[in-house]
C-alpha cells in the first residue's frame, strides 16, 4: 500500500479549495438566493469575518478532499475515475447532513436542494483539478 504524500496532499488540497471557492461562490449567486433571503441567513449581506471564516472552512474542505482522494488511490487506482468517485462520495456525505437540517425545519428543502445539485459538478472540477497535481 503506498504512503499519503501529505505535502501534496495540503499543497493539491488548498488548489482544490481555491477552486472550490470560485465555482461555489457562483454556484451560490446563481441557485442559491432563495437560501441567502431566509431570515439570519448571512449570506445576504456577510461580514468580513463571515468571509473569512468560509474561505478557511472551504480550504480545509479542499485538503479534506484530496485527502480522500490520496486515500482511496490505492483500490481505485489514480486518475479522474478516482477523484470524481471522492469528490461524489464527499458531496453524498455533506448532502445528508444537509438533508437532515432540512428534516429538522431549519431550512427549507427548496432552498438548499438546488445548491446541493449545483456544487457537485463543482466539487468534482475542484477535485480533478486538485487531484491531478496530486502524486504520491
Amino acid at each position: 500500500m503506498a504512503r499519503i504524500n501529505w505535502s501534496r496532499v495540503f499543497a493539491c488540497g488548498v488548489v482544490a479549495g481555491l477552486i472550490w471557492i470560485v465555482l461555489g461562490a457562483i454556484v451560490t449567486a446563481l441557485l442559491g438566493r432563495a437560501f441567502a433571503a431566509l431570515p439570519q441567513n448571512r449570506l445576504g449581506a456577510p461580514t468580513p469575518g463571515f468571509i473569512a471564516l468560509n474561505v478557511v472552512l472551504d480550504l480545509l474542505e479542499g485538503i479534506s478532499i484530496l485527502w480522500l482522494y490520496a486515500s482511496i488511490r490505492a483500490a481505485y487506482g489514480a486518475g479522474a475515475r478516482t477523484a470524481f468517485i471522492a469528490a461524489f462520495a464527499w458531496w453524498f456525505i455533506v448532502s445528508l447532513g444537509d438533508v437532515t437540517w432540512c428534516s429538522f425545519g431549519f431550512f427549507p428543502a427548496h432552498t438548499v436542494v438546488p445548491l446541493m445539485l449545483g456544487t457537485l459538478p463543482a466539487l468534482i472540477a475542484a477535485t480533478l483539478v486538485g487531484a491531478r497535481f496530486y502524486k504520491e
